[in-house]
């Protein structure tokens, strides 16, 4: 029996009010079993980007429930949510968003530093060998070209051992070949360190990557189903 890692219940987000008001998430519920590696799919404005920010606890939800690994996010206070983002959670960004003047090694280390910890080092050897930029780990951010900078993100992402990694758009500032390594490297992780992943995209080719693809559209879960296996799951 596979494990929950996360559930979803009747998460609903709502900004303005009276005639402005807008619902972004209408009522969204689902789960994600450990290490499964799900797509969220839809078009501009569909809610995938707010569902990103709650799962991560960057945003708040208007109602509804968010756990990872039993524990209710949202029940927590700001400082312990605060930890949480920190430990649980590995964003990884479309921009990458690294520190200019850190090298790739302090960028990856970097979460683990601020939460007060001393970095593993056999575990960043293990990781920058995973990565493919071992002899890039001095090098500063504008010295790696855009896939070496994603790997970088990807690398702080997957160092905390987060429960959960959420990106958004990993490869839309990608050419397609860099594309095509990020999402190999991403499957990689997935499967060796069975890190559960949620990636949203607009890339066909990266959602059929991966085991799972669930599509949103005007803040509701219109599908949602596994790939390669011939199953569907009921929304």
């Amino acid at each position: 029996m596979t494990m929950e890692l996360l559930r979803i219940e009747n998460l609903c987000k709502t900004y303005g009010k009276g005639e402005n008001e807008v619902k972004a998430l209408d009522n969204v519920s689902f789960t994600v079993p450990k290490g499964q590696m799900a797509a969220v799919v839809g078009p501009s404005g569909s809610g995938k980007s707010t569902l990103l920010h709650i799962l991560g606890g960057v945003d708040r939800p208007t109602s509804g429930k968010v756990y990872l690994d039993g524990q209710d996010v949202f029940a927590q206070n700001a400082k312990n949510l605060a930890i949480f983002r920190r430990r649980q959670v590995g964003l990884i960004y479309q921009f990458y968003n690294l520190i200019p003047v850190l090298n790739a090694e302090e960028n990856i280390t970097l979460p683990v530093i601020m939460d007060g910890r001393k970095p593993d080092a056999k575990q960043l050897e293990g990781l920058l060998e995973m990565l493919g930029i071992k002899e890039r780990r001095l090098h500063l951010p504008s010295q790696l070209s855009g896939g070496q900078q994603q790997r970088v993100s990807i690398g702080r992402a997957l160092f905390t051992s987060p429960g959960v990694i959420l990106a958004d758009e990993p490869t839309g500032n990608l050419d397609s070949k860099s594309s095509a390594e990020i999402i190999e490297l991403l499957r990689k992780s997935n499967r060796e360190l069975n890190q559960t992943m949620l990636i949203i995209t607009h890339d066909e080719n990266i959602a059929l990557k991966c085991d799972r693809i669930i599509t949103i559209s005007d803040g509701k879960i219109t599908a949602d189903r596994l790939t390669g296996q011939g199953g569907v799951q009921n929304v």
